[in-house]
């Protein structure tokens, strides 16, 4: 075979490859592929039609957007069509498209907006009137699918718009997406009714959306962004990216909290800043966006069949990644669940070196048929552990290993339990299990105790100096300088920290012990149903399930804690140390400077902790966000804030330095 039939052979191979991946990731919602792979691939198809133009099919995915239409809803023509971003991943690239459009538009130096990149699924919505009238997935750009009723549940999104100057017609385009907390909480029910959990948020997201039952859309949370305009009327209502993202904030659309004008070089910043910060964001993004400012120059710039020539997407290193299991370690959490955890030949994954992955219980491992020695996708998002999503059984050999749950603990050797889908520990002396407990004690999750970590846990655990909660605070700074490469300086901070969380209130108290199915909100409401530690004590389990939003199980285990000998003796310890369980507020407040009002904080306090701050705001009937938008009453401005303060600037939000917020809230 010559090399030229060779070519179009790959080519065509190509083709029909890049079809199958559109067609299982837009319509499917089940990606064969990680986003590196697919876009190695499409660029691969690119330089080929670019050497070969002959070859070029009519059907070629680099000229069509993925997506097709389902059968299962009605049809939404998409007018003008909804084109997808042309991709780049390096600066030089982006120097080059800037070069391009400075020469296309002759001008010198061209002004950007550019806004984080949403993981999400692209939709349209309609606005007659000021009325929500139907809501429509990008399908293949020209076509998409009917969910107008679906999208109506977005609880982001007004139905009808309010206020003066309402357009006759609003054609309005976005994305749907998923947070970190939603996709979480949605996969813990799959596993309880074992069934199988959505790989990552943007599955969750498109298989919410596409649901036939609005119903079910409406239990799972989802989240909306705004950033483009389809048709509108009057025409030219607005000529600017910076104009749209004003309308859309006037009519309190969910809008882009995170978007800057300026030149290439700003560009290059926000990216930079985002790369690296990304995983402060409870929802995932996977690049960053720049498009030109003003629309006139768009349109004379214009668009290729699938994409704008004035916009791109500047990617992210990828998320997931292609690796192999080495072997396969068995881990005890606090709760005594035994996980069994990947090691993999380390990948890098989104510029990190990942070693370590969760394959979540042996029931998941069965499901996925994963062995050692199997090649398997690996996906990262945001803090979460890394964890195997897939098995690449096209390229198993026949070496492999079958991984199979043990009988005994791999710490204490006591027999497990079984229970579902998971195996537990349930020996209360095995030290595995103490030793995560401690480490969740101190982490951000429980008391938040600042410079203790789980390297200094651990050294001080094998010392036999800590063995449990209440020993932490009897640490002397002797017991510290003892340990290798410890200091004056470092150990004062440490006792320092310990110190300063002394006195705690009744639910992080319940949060931080690591009681069974006593999560941060559910500490919230039986500590302000309870009021004190006393009154949870004299509580029964039909008493605790009285309480709004307790269920059995949550009830059963808080009982059990507070009729445990050994938790009772070690709360005894944890006060004979010097530890106060402050009662709580039972009812928030009202009729405060704060009541009703939205706060939100960016940079370092020297008073507080954000969490204990956000919390304050909570208790005074207030209620504390993570981002700014026209809704938003206060900003609380620390030391070194970031663009959140620039952001309340620019919408005229009233900003409080810290002496401010603390004479407000009464704690000056």
């Amino acid at each position: 075979m010559s090399s030229m039939d060779s070519e179009k052979r790959r080519y065509d191979e190509l083709v029909e490859l890049l079809k199958k991946y559109n067609y299982y990731y837009y319509n499917q919602n089940q990606p064969l592929v990680d986003d590196a792979t697919y876009d190695e691939l499409m660029e691969e198809l690119i330089e080929i039609e670019k050497a070969h133009p002959e070859y070029k099919r009519e059907d070629t995915p680099s000229e069509h957007v993925g997506g097709e239409v389902s059968e299962t809803f009605s049809e939404v023509s998409h007018d003008p069509p909804m084109l997808s971003l042309s991709n780049i991943s390096s600066e030089k690239e982006l120097r080059d498209f800037d070069a391009r459009c400075q020469k296309g538009l002759g001008l010198q130096n061209i002004e950007y907006s550019v806004e984080l990149k949403y993981d999400g699924l692209a939709v349209e919505l309609k606005y007659e009137n000021g009325l929500y009238t139907q809501g429509s997935t990008r399908g293949n750009g020209q076509v998409g699918e009917d969910v107008t009723a679906n999208i109506a549940t977005v609880n982001v999104l007004p139905l009808r718009l309010e206020g003066e100057n309402v357009p006759g017609l609003l054609y309005l385009r976005g994305e749907v997406y998923m947070r970190h907390k939603e996709f979480e909480r949605i996969n813990s029910e799959r596993r309880e009714k074992e069934l199988q959990e959505f790989a990552n948020p943007r599955n969750a997201a498109a298989g919410s959306l596409r649901q036939l039952d609005p119903a079910i859309t409406r239990e799972r949370e989802l989240d909306m962004v705004l950033y483009s305009m389809g048709s509108v009327e009057p025409e030219k209502m607005v000529t600017s990216q910076k104009e749209l993202i004003s309308l859309l904030e006037k009519y309190n659309f969910p809008a882009p909290a995170h978007h800057v004008l300026g030149n290439i070089d700003d560009v290059i910043d926000f990216y930079n800043q985002w790369l690296e910060n990304r995983h402060e964001l409870d929802f995932d993004i996977d690049g960053v966006v720049l498009k030109i400012n003003n629309f006139e120059y768009r349109n004379t710039l214009g668009a290729t069949s699938k994409s704008p020539r004035w916009a791109m997407a500047w990617k992210f290193p990828a998320q997931e990644a292609i690796s192999r299991i080495e072997s396969v370690d068995v881990q005890v959490g606090r709760t005594g669940l035994v996980t069994p955890v990947a090691n993999l030949d380390p990948v890098n994954i989104g510029g990190v070196l990942v070693s370590r992955a969760t394959l979540h219980n042996f029931d998941e491992v069965k499901r996925l048929d994963a062995r050692v020695h199997d090649t398997v996708k690996v996906i990262r998002a945001g803090d979460v552990i890394p964890k195997v999503v897939e098995v690449l059984k096209d390229k198993r050999g026949g070496s492999t290993e079958s991984i199979n749950p043990p009988d005994e603990c791999p710490s204490c050797g006591s027999t497990l339990k079984k229970e579902d889908i998971y195996i537990r520990c349930i020996n209360p002396l095995c030290e595995a299990k103490i030793f995560e407990q401690l480490k969740f004690f101190v982490s951000r999750g429980g008391l938040d105790i600042e410079n203790v970590g789980p390297e200094l846990l651990k050294r001080l655990y094998e010392k036999g100096t800590v063995k449990d909660m209440a020993d932490i605070f009897t640490l002397k700074k002797l017991d510290l300088l003892e340990l290798d490469r410890m200091g004056d300086t470092l150990a004062d901070k440490i006792l320092e920290s310990i110190d300063s969380r002394r006195k705690i209130t009744l639910s992080t108290f319940l949060r931080s012990m690591g009681i069974r199915n006593v999560g941060d909100h559910v500490a919230k409401v039986i500590a302000r149903n309870a009021g004190s530690i006393e009154n949870i004590k004299k509580m029964s389990v039909e008493e605790l399930e009285k309480i709004k939003e307790i269920g059995p199980e949550v009830a059963d285990s808080v009982y059990r804690f507070f009729h445990d000998d050994d938790a009772l003796a070690l709360i005894e310890k944890m006060k004979n140390a010097g530890v106060t369980i402050a009662d709580e507020l039972q009812k928030t407040k009202t009729g405060t400077p704060v009541s009703g009002k939205t706060f939100v904080f960016t940079g370092a306090l020297e008073s507080m902790s954000r969490k204990e701050a956000e919390d304050l705001i909570e208790e005074l009937g207030g209620r504390a966000t993570g981002s700014v938008s026209r809704n938003t009453d206060f900003v609380v401005a620390g030391e070194d804030p970031g663009s959140k303060r620039d952001k309340a600037e620019e919408l005229g939000v009233t900003i409080l330095h810290e002496k401010e917020f603390l004479d407000m809230t009464g704690k000056s």
